[in-house]
């Protein structure tokens, strides 16, 4: 299993996200922000996270 850095450098890299570029700043934010609640909520399995 991933851990959350690994999932969003890896979507990073599928989406060919460009996080230094100034001028879609806030566009890049969001994308990550829904990459942290997809990893919680598509990848992550809870269960196997407790154990």
């Amino acid at each position: 299993m991933m851990t959350l850095e690994e999932y969003i450098a890896k979507r990073k890299r599928e989406d060919k996200i460009n996080e230094f570029d100034v001028d879609s700043k806030i566009d890049t934010m969001r994308i990550c922000v829904n990459y942290v609640f997809e990893y919680f909520n598509q990848y992550l399995d809870i269960e196997e996270a407790e154990q």
